[in-house]
């Protein structure tokens, strides 16, 4: 039995170790993307209006592909979904600039949508792999993998800053690019279990009971209990009318927005509004990043220590007051303290969300499809509605709304709290994670015996 454990151990810690590296990834590929924005528009002659245009048909197909990627993977699975994803962001967008290059704007157009819609069908299905992984492991580990998908954005952008200084075409840059991502995905897929959420059965998962000392060791297919271990088919179930979704989904929502806010408008907020000069606009902004960064590589064990809400609505408060350090003063020492705050307060809101979307096994992959589609919708649609504000009231001012957005989403995270097996097991029997007795039997700041927590699995199983 020894063996076997020491076994599935080495078999999940390659599964995300190999998820971490399709993170960075696909990071790598969009930030190598906006990493040569400029070169696009210059080489195209475009407007601001046209290159609007560009990175609008990508966001439609972004939100085509979210709205849809619940189906897909529910059909395909998480691996063979990221095998043909990763594939067709590798033709999509090295092929998108090429027609774009030699002016067929209109292929580019659709081609841009071909990426974006491959993209986030691959960000929901490493996602949800993810999830399964964190749920074999018995401890969060998607705060981690999102770390990746950042440090894999932020090294794009050091890459193409140096392909742009040595006068390296956009199309051969990128072409380059995506050549690597497909090899290196492809290879660490193999990793990946291709029936990821049952290829394990996680101690403390829907009918794996757990004690205070640990789980009762459950494990192998063959065995009967283990098998009720093994999740169930997705139940015909919409979780656009799931309360508890919705509610996890508002809270990933105004993390998300705390991020895409930040992204698009803090520079500027801070050079019209406070007169820095556009370089250090630029710093504060690369500051808040960086702190987002850490604050995921090192959620993993804070999450283990305190659980889902309470580390929620501590993140809420801190990005909140960040924001309103931003906003209220105005000495560059507090902006930078701000911008840390912010970036740390919203850092861990996206990954807990999608693991709390994930609780359930028997409906993970449409649950988490549906919060993926409420917070990114939020990012990319979001920080368009603060410009409009901020067009008439100043974009600092617009702020207070983002305040009040992120404190909701800190009072509606009770939703995410951690759900015990007896709870998840209740909640099948009546029909849905909604119904009846689906919420009870654990403090809101996640208690003993709930997936995830210390005292419910220390080994594999």
């Amino acid at each position: 039995m020894t063996d076997h454990h020491a076994s599935d151990g080495r078999a999940i810690t390659r599964w995300v170790n190999a998820l971490v590296t399709v993170f960075a990834m696909l990071g790598f590929g969009f930030g190598s993307w906006l990493s040569r924005l400029p070169a696009v528009r210059d080489h195209l002659d475009a407007t601001t209006l046209q290159m609007s245009i560009y990175g609008f048909c990508l966001a439609v197909g972004s939100v085509a592909g979210l709205l849809l990627a619940g189906r897909v993977i529910s059909r395909l699975g998480p691996r063979r979904t990221l095998q043909l994803g990763i594939a067709a962001q590798a033709v999509c967008m090295p092929a998108a600039v090429l027609v774009l290059w030699t002016g067929q704007v209109p292929l580019g157009l659709a081609l841009l949508f071909g990426y974006g819609f491959a993209f986030s069908n691959c960000d929901v299905a490493m996602n949800i792999s993810g999830a399964s992984a964190e749920r074999a492991l018995g401890r969060p580990r998607l705060p981690l993998l999102h770390a990746g998908f950042s440090l894999g954005s932020v090294s794009a952008m050091g890459v193409g800053a140096a392909a742009e200084a040595l006068g390296i075409a956009v199309p051969f840059h990128l072409i380059g690019v995506f050549l690597l991502i497909l090899g290196v995905s492809l290879t660490v897929l193999r990793w990946v279990p291709a029936g990821d959420r049952a290829a394990i059965a996680p101690a403390g998962a829907a009918g794996v009971p757990a004690t205070k000392t640990g789980p009762i060791p459950v494990v192998r297919a063959e065995h009967a209990s283990a098998a009720r271990a093994a999740p169930k088919p997705a139940r015909a179930r919409n979780p656009w009318t799931d309360p508890r979704i919705l509610l996890v989904g508002f809270t990933a929502m105004s993390m998300a927005l705390a991020e895409g806010t930040a992204a698009d408008w803090l520079p500027l907020a801070l050079v019209d509004g406070r007169g820095v000069s556009n370089e250090l606009g630029a710093l504060i902004l690369g500051v808040f990043f960086v702190s987002m960064t850490v604050t995921r590589v090192v959620g993993s064990p804070i999450l283990h220590r305190f659980g889902r809400v309470p580390v929620l609505r501590g993140g809420a408060i801190l990005c909140a007051i960040g924001v309103v350090v931003v906003i209220l003063v105005p000495a560059t020492w507090a902006i930078v303290l701000g911008a840390i705050c912010w970036g740390v307060g919203c850092a861990l809101g996206f990954p807990v969300g999608i693991s709390a979307a994930a609780d359930d096994p028997a409906t993970a992959v449409r649950d988490v499809a549906a919060v993926s589609a409420i917070a990114y919708t939020a990012m990319l649609l979001g920080p368009m509605a603060f410009g409009f504000l901020g067009e008439h009231i100043g974009l600092l001012t617009a702020f207070w709304l983002l305040a009040a957005i992120v404190l909701l989403g800190g009072l509606a995270s009770v939703a995410a709290r951690e759900r015990s097996a007896v709870e998840l097991v209740d909640s099948d029997s009546a029909g849905g994670p909604g119904a009846p007795g689906a919420h009870g039997g654990q403090e809101a700041a996640g208690g003993r015996n709930a997936p995830g927590r210390p005292e419910e699995s220390e080994d594999v199983h």
